[in-house]
């Protein structure tokens, strides 16, 4: 790479290795990426950039399609935001374009030279750089920082420390996250000496040296782990804490971090010299105080749904829980899916199954005027009603979202659920969040192998993200955990018939002991389905090709006229986790099926144009969210893995 400095032009040798090395010291700037995976494509564009732009470019025409294509529609490289690997190519292509080896540019690629070129510490490096002829680009957010607030500064104060400094911490005079300290024992060993602040809330605090003394364990949420905050009585604010710091109170160390002489923790903070700091935010009343040290049931936990995420089960629950949404996006958005938000509320029965909840107006407004619901021939007159027919909570996103399928070729949906079935199992809840995928021109087959690799990258990002939470459920709720996710991800996932299955199951019957008698035609159960993925296979499990008459109306009916193109996914230790089927796209074939599962054709008139009007092959899946938390971490109640459960009689919160 040449770069003038100086007023001179000087090769500037192993540049990437500079990047790669700025990138991890800007840690918190995300000019590195934002996650593991945007990491690994900043490196796999710094080496790119050094095999195919190099002075002279070998194939520079090949190059900048390959560019062009990449940078079509998006704004940067990789992700939302300037990273290094944008610095690289970009000084990289404005070199070649001075030695007149890249003088005109395609349209995408132009724009984004422009938006790079535009950013002023690009012009403080390359002397002399204009944004690239024709472009209208606004500057970057830039690889310091976003400008979310004016008074956000453009670069770091203090290379030492302002990376790891919270931004939206003005409030507090600014603190650390805890994780930022004790993610690594490298990490806190690195940050030996210097002094440091953290906010959070007492896991436990006891007193020593007849009170001189005062050891916090203190968690802010970032991590399952807690850092000890030992507190001197010299330290300023120590004499706010007596009979006031109990588990559950909030308050603010600002001290030096040293080397801790226990052996739990690498590091801990020390709050005693001139300088430190204890601040109470909020003290708590032992007595009164719902959650104690000591552990405490699930069911417990759920009476105080406001209080249990300070509880170490449902903190790492929360954060693999946003861990896997980010995943979801992540995962359709690098494969070319539109994300489509469909309605909660609908006129149409997805399944078929009449478990829904009712929307309607007219039983409040009926009791607030003392009046009876209005009727008409003994039925209720829904011509009177908010939306002037039946209206309930939707059960699936499915049927919405197929129809921007049949426009957009890939899509997906991912919101809340509603089923009114009146269950009190451990797998089932009344409000839950599902992910359906749509693909147009796709069969069965592709639809097993967009589940496949959406269930493996999700797995993986947890495990490269999470890993102090899955140790946390290691230990405390599935020995063998890591392992059993470790084996979902070693190979591909088996794949029989339903057909296929049930002659397996038959076979297994006199030894599984099965409670329910294996047939043909039956709807398989969880004992049935762990058994496959459990004993039979040891690892995931697909299943297709069911039988019409358990399967939904939507389902494509196969050759045989007995089964439709339908699967589920099955996982060691959940049974089903994903299901889904290639959509019936002849319209005389789904009008049949819609007859006879009883329900009427024109209640699905725009369901049915998609068939009358281009209509393709298309598959999907629904995906439960919820199960997918319980496959990552352990928990084998449903209840505990989504914040606020709703089930038969518990709508509180």
């Amino acid at each position: 790479m040449r770069l003038e400095v100086g007023g001179k032009k000087q090769s500037v040798r192993y540049a990437n290795a500079i990047l790669r090395f700025i990138g991890r010291f800007y840690e918190g700037m995300e000019v590195y990426g934002s996650t593991f995976f945007e990491s690994a494509e900043v490196d796999s564009w710094l080496d790119w950039c050094e095999m195919e732009l190099s002075s002279p470019p070998p194939q520079p025409e090949q190059a900048l399609e390959t560019l062009e294509k990449h940078l079509d529609q998006r704004v940067f490289l990789i992700g939302q935001r300037f990273t290094i690997a944008d610095a690289s190519v970009s000084v990289a292509l404005h070199h070649l374009q001075a030695q007149g080896l890249a003088a005109s540019l395609p349209r995408a690629t132009k724009r984004w030279l422009g938006t790079c070129m535009a950013h002023e510490a690009f012009g403080a490096v390359v002397k002399g750089a204009k944004p690239a002829t024709g472009s209208k680009a606004p500057a970057p957010a830039g690889p310091a920082m976003p400008a979310a607030s004016a008074s956000a500064p453009m670069a770091p104060k203090a290379a030492s420390d302002q990376p790891l400094l919270d931004r939206y911490s003005n409030a507090v005079g600014g603190r650390i996250e805890i994780k930022r300290i004790i993610a690594t024992p490298d990490q806190g060993q690195s940050l030996v000496g210097k002094k440091v602040s953290v906010c959070g809330w007492v896991k436990t605090a006891r007193e020593a040296d007849k009170g001189k003394i005062m050891f916090v364990q203190l968690n802010d949420g970032s991590t399952p782990l807690d850092i000890q905050v030992v507190i001197d009585s010299a330290a300023k604010g120590f004499d706010s804490l007596k009979g006031k710091v109990g588990t559950g109170a909030s308050m603010k160390c600002t001290g030096e971090v040293v080397s801790s002489p226990g052996g739990k923790q690498a590091v801990e903070i020390l709050v005693k010299a001139e300088g430190t700091e204890v601040i109470l935010f909020g003290g708590v009343d032992a007595k009164e105080y719902p959650l104690s040290k000591k552990g405490h049931s699930h069911e417990f936990l759920r009476s105080i749904a406001h209080l249990r995420p300070r509880s170490n089960l449902i903190g790492c629950v929360a954060r693999v829980r946003s861990a896997l949404a980010h995943a979801t996006h992540e995962f359709f958005r690098t494969n070319g899916f539109l994300y489509v938000h469909t309605p909660l509320i609908t006129a149409a029965d997805c399944e078929g199954a009449g478990e829904m909840f009712q929307v309607t107006t007219m039983m409040a407004e009926a009791e607030k005027d003392g009046k009876q619901m209005p009727m008409v021939n003994g039925k209720f007159d829904y011509t009177k009603d908010f939306f002037q027919k039946p209206a309930f909570l939707t059960v699936s996103g499915q049927l919405s979202v197929e129809n921007y399928c049949c426009s957009l070729s890939k899509v997906y949906t991912f919101g809340p659920t509603f089923r009114a079935e009146n269950s009190h199992t451990s797998r089932h809840l009344a409000e839950f969040w599902m992910i359906e995928p749509e693909l147009a021109f796709a069969d069965i087959h592709d639809d097993m192998n967009v589940a496949e690799d959406y269930l493996k990258y999700c797995v993986s990002f947890v495990m490269q993200n999470n890993k102090q939470d899955l140790e946390f459920f290691e230990d405390k709720i599935e020995k063998g955990l890591i392992k059993r996710l470790e084996n979902l991800l070693a190979e591909p996932f088996a794949r029989i018939t339903y057909t296929e299955a049930i002659d397996i199951l038959i076979k297994e019957s006199p030894k599984a002991k099965f409670q329910v008698p294996v047939e043909w035609g039956m709807d398989l159960g969880s004992e049935h389905e762990r058994h496959l993925a459990e004993k039979v296979f040891k690892k995931p499990t697909v299943v297709y090709n069911y039988p019409k008459d358990i399967k939904a109306f939507y389902m494509r009916l196969n050759e045989d006229n007995k089964t439709v193109a339908a699967m589920d996914v099955l996982a060691p230790a959940i049974g089903e986790v994903i299901g889904g089927s290639q959509r019936e796209e002849r319209l005389d074939v789904l009008d049949r099926r819609i007859t006879e599962m009883g329900l009427e054709p024109q209640d699905y008139w725009w369901y049915r144009d998609l068939r009358r009007f281009g209509s393709v092959p298309h598959s999907g899946f629904g995906l439960g969210f919820e199960r997918l938390i319980m496959l990552t971490t352990g928990v084998e109640n449903i209840r505990d893995v989504i914040p606020y459960p709703r089930y038969p009689g518990h709508a509180e919160f």
